[in-house]
């Protein structure tokens, strides 16, 4: 485990090189997916490293070591990790929970925020908020809701407006929030991965607007909107549980839009499989020495 630990700590640097790569040639829905993937991968390799340096390390503390009352040298040979290292590892999780709970709490106080607009009449699944400011987004939750202001309606033609609801109903029925959940959380863990929760944030927007165009069958229709949509002014700022439509690189998305649609080149991403694949073989290299040192505080 002595390197094979240090090895699952460099390994978001790894992965997150790799996101853009998968963007680029993964359709959209496949794309979040796999980058998703990734995000979990480094995550429970930040976390799983930390957690073996942190119980390999503390047990060399020579308070802990007479407490245990183990041979110093049998545990040397199980896992040979410099007790400052597990004293470091164990203070850097300590703050890891932190800002884990952290968010959580903003995530319900954004809930509860936004808990009077989901209250709003609704027809269907549609709330028009009297706002002339131009703006929209999916509500996620029970019963999920998409909020689109009296300013973006007159903004938009009626097919324009299609386009508009049908990307927002995809965040919905395709529970987008939970990738971008999944990928704020995974910051929280280890902020080398900002990159490719970036492309996560992309990804989800890119996938819903191909969604959208399926629905008026019509990438012209759909370009079109989304150029109008970003012209207009947009001031309602949306919360972190909220998926906006005009938040995330308008114009590579407009271009993308332009352009045929996206299809997977699966044999270009075989560099992320593998690097996957490697740290899945880390992970149970350090889990067999995690355990190796635990028998050794048994005897």
């Amino acid at each position: 485990m002595y390197f094979t630990v240090y090895l699952l700590l460099l390994a978001p640097a790894a992965l997150a090189v790799a996101g853009p790569a998968v963007s680029r040639h993964l359709a959209p829905a496949a794309a979040v997916r796999v980058l998703t993937c990734l995000v979990v991968t480094a995550g429970t390799a930040t976390v799983w490293g930390l957690s073996a340096l942190a119980v390999a390390g503390l047990v060399n503390v020579p308070q802990v070591r007479m407490r245990l009352r183990s041979d110093p040298k049998v545990l040397a040979a199980a896992d040979p990790v410099p007790w400052g290292f597990g004293v470091l590892a164990a203070a850097v999780l300590g703050v890891v929970v932190v800002r884990l709970l952290s968010l959580w709490w903003r995530r319900v106080g954004d809930r509860r925020v936004l808990g009077p607009v989901r209250a709003i009449p609704a027809a269907g699944d549609l709330i028009v908020v009297a706002d002339e400011h131009a703006d929209a987004y999916a509500l996620p939750g029970r019963p999920g809701r998409i909020v689109v202001t009296a300013g973006m309606l007159r903004t938009l033609s009626a097919e324009e407006r299609a386009v508009l609801l049908a990307h927002e109903r995809a965040h919905l029925t395709c529970r987008h929030h939970r990738y971008a959940a999944v990928a704020q959380f995974a910051v929280l863990v280890n902020p080398l991965l900002g990159r490719l929760r970036d492309e996560v944030a992309f990804g989800i927007e890119r996938w819903a607007d191909e969604v959208a165009v399926e629905a008026v069958s019509s990438r012209r229709i759909a370009t079109r909107a989304l150029a109008r949509a970003a012209l207009a002014t947009a001031c309602l700022p949306a919360s972190p549980t909220a998926l906006a439509y005009l938040r995330h690189r308008i114009t590579a998305r407009v271009a993308a839009l332009q352009g045929e649609r996206p299809v997977s080149r699966w044999h270009r991403v075989w560099p992320a499989v593998g690097a996957v694949f490697a740290i899945s073989v880390a992970l149970a290299d350090v889990g067999v020495a995690l355990v190796r040192c635990l028998n050794a505080l048994a005897l």
